[in-house]
């Protein structure tokens, strides 16, 4: 066959089972815009590859192409996906292992603070966050009123909340005069 001859034939070809070789690519999972970008890239290679040594099959060959073509574009998303996951789990590792240690230390801090109340204040402040008793229920384990219990818990909840502000683990000076109540649920 002459060389005019052969380019001929793997054109023809193309141009003859480019339908049915776009439908195989489509079933591959391949995005509709990709499609006209994989044909040519493939027709190119095989093009070049048939000016090397004649290609017995170009129809076949040029499906063998297209499809080694997906699958070297899978391997690549595969390979950035594995990639991007890895830096996200490494960086929100990171983040969250730091998150976890301050708050351990600020719970650490937090109970070695508790443990210096006085024991009314650690009982009621220890029955509600730890127990979630109701202040009804603290004051009759107490045997103090309702308003009893609400003052050993809001004293309390402050002095550790003033505390743990000096230590560093609060929310700043100007959030240091909340009241007892929205310290009580930031802090504990």
């Amino acid at each position: 066959m002459s060389e005019k001859s052969e380019k001929h034939t793997v054109l023809n070809t193309f141009l003859s089972c480019r339908d049915s070789l776009a439908r195989y690519i489509l079933k591959m999972s391949v995005k509709k815009e990709d499609v006209d970008d994989i044909l040519q890239e493939a027709f190119i290679r095989v093009y070049h590859e048939d000016k090397k040594k004649q290609i017995r099959s170009p129809k076949d060959y040029l499906f063998i192409v297209s499809r080694n073509l997906i699958y070297k574009g899978l391997r690549h998303q595969s390979k950035e996906i594995a990639t991007n996951i890895e830096d996200d789990l490494l960086g929100h590792d990171n983040k969250q292992t730091d998150i976890e240690l301050h708050n351990q230390q600020k719970f650490k801090a937090f109970n070695d603070v508790l443990s210096t109340l006085p024991e009314k204040n650690r009982r009621a402040i220890l029955l509600r966050k730890y127990y979630g008793l109701s202040h009804k229920e603290i004051s009759q384990k107490l045997g103090v009123s309702v308003s009893s219990v609400e003052k050993y818990i809001s004293k309390g909840i402050k002095q550790c909340g003033d505390v743990l502000i000096t230590q560093g683990y609060g929310m700043g000076s100007s959030n240091a005069k909340k009241s007892s109540t929205q310290v009580k649920e930031n802090k504990i």
